[in-house]
């Protein structure tokens, strides 16, 4: 691997952990925001839905995007609007100001992860491909579990806005990087004469025709169900460490950080042996543990089990199943049409996000703090990926490598 090379994944890495350190460098100074600006706690909390939301809608636009305008003037783009955002964030007057930079920076992030992701199809195979954003799931898998360290020394020694001040200065660093060093991989001719009408026909028949693709959506689906589970013990295991099992605060990070462990270590491998293996191979490696895994927890559970280790323990395992299914799943669904990587990506992200906010939604179906509820909606989660990789086998496997043609068939 050239220099070059070992700097452009360096860029890519970067801006597609920018949008997750984004998310979670500010949880420390929520109780501080809410006394600096006057608004309650649930209010502060809007400013992470609205963040969520944001970035879950401009993955597919963005990535459509992408596929008229050039990948490296829509990253441009993405990260600058996400600079812009986390300037009105640390400059907020009150919490509408807030909550507005907060979508800003949803929209502009989500171009780094989705555009990024496509950049690695575009330079790759569908192994290779695999291969890298096994790296980058990785990177943005440890940028999650400790980005909020660093945010709580911010917060102790400067003060809120100190952390959305390091955002900004991490993307400008970014933008740089993208300007410097990622090529312009899809030349978009005549487009920047295209009209807002063309663009949306253009990205209304992308999507019709990966919804269309039995492939893709296999793929896409066994990589939201795969990755859910990571979100949902996010959301729901708190409640149930804390509330239900008596886990002090200060402890509850030493639990919530084994997951993550696991995660990177199924990446991990992933990223070693992908290309000896194969992306589907990969795929059943991990389900044949993320099933298995999800059983075990919602046994425990129903025995009434107290010990933290028995969410936890087999939480790590999923985590692990998900680090070798994800980064494959992901690559598999941007190998089906090589035309409309960007669109694909996008759609990918979308249903990824979405899935997982509505898989977290039905922990409130039942009491907080439930280990049995949180257990079988994790469980359904990974038998949900499963089911949607075994739909594979209705029809034809892609071949082992996908050559870059513009001309593959959907």
């Amino acid at each position: 691997m050239t220099a070059r090379q070992r700097v452009l994944h360096l860029t890519l890495v970067t801006t597609c952990s920018l949008g997750i350190v984004a998310s979670t460098i500010y949880v420390p100074s929520i109780p501080a925001i809410a006394q600096a600006l006057g608004a309650s706690v649930a209010r502060v909390q809007f400013t992470f839905v609205g963040y969520l939301l944001a970035f879950a809608a401009s993955m597919p636009v963005l990535g459509t995007v992408s596929d008229r305008y050039g990948r490296k003037r829509t990253m441009i783009f993405g990260v600058a609007l996400g600079v812009l955002g986390s300037a009105v964030c640390a400059a907020s007057p009150n919490i509408e100001s807030l909550i507005f930079g907060r979508i800003i920076q949803g929209i502009g992030f989500s171009g780094g992860m989705v555009v990024g992701r496509a950049i690695v199809r575009d330079l790759y195979d569908r192994d290779g491909a695999a291969q890298i954003i096994a790296g980058l799931s990785i990177a943005i898998t440890l940028a999650q579990a400790f980005a909020p360290i660093p945010g709580g020394y911010l917060q102790e020694w400067v003060g809120w806005r100190a952390n959305f001040t390091a955002v900004g200065l991490l993307a400008a660093a970014a933008l740089l990087l993208v300007i410097r060093f990622v090529p312009e991989l899809r030349p978009a001719d005549g487009a920047s004469r295209q009209g807002a009408g063309v663009v949306l026909r253009n990205m209304r028949a992308g999507y019709r025709a990966l919804i269309g693709t039995r492939r893709f959506v296999g793929y896409a689906l066994t990589a939201t169900g795969a990755h859910a589970g990571f979100h949902i013990f996010a959301a729901g295991a708190p409640a149930v460490l804390i509330t239900g099992l008596g886990i002090s605060p200060e402890h509850y990070g030493y639990y919530a950080s084994l997951p993550p462990l696991g995660f990177i270590i199924g990446s991990f491998v992933s990223n070693r042996i992908t290309r000896r293996l194969g992306v589907d191979a990969l795929i059943a490696m991990g389900s044949a543990l993320l099933v298995p895994a999800g059983c075990v927890m919602v046994v425990l559970a129903l025995l009434h089990a107290t010990s933290p280790y028995a969410i936890v323990g087999p939480m790590v395992v999923i985590c692990c199943a998900s680090g070798l299914i994800t980064p494959n799943a992901v690559a598999g669904s941007l190998s089906v049409n090589v035309g409309i990587i960007g669109a694909a990506s996008g759609l990918a992200s979308f249903m990824q996000m979405t899935g997982a906010a509505a898989a977290t939604a039905a922990l409130s179906l039942g009491g907080s703090g439930n280990p049995l509820l949180l257990a079988i909606v994790i469980a359904a989660a990974g038998l949900f990926a499963v089911t949607a990789f075994g739909s594979l086998t209705r029809f034809g496997r892609p071949p082992a490598k996908v050559v870059s043609s513009a001309q593959a068939s959907v």
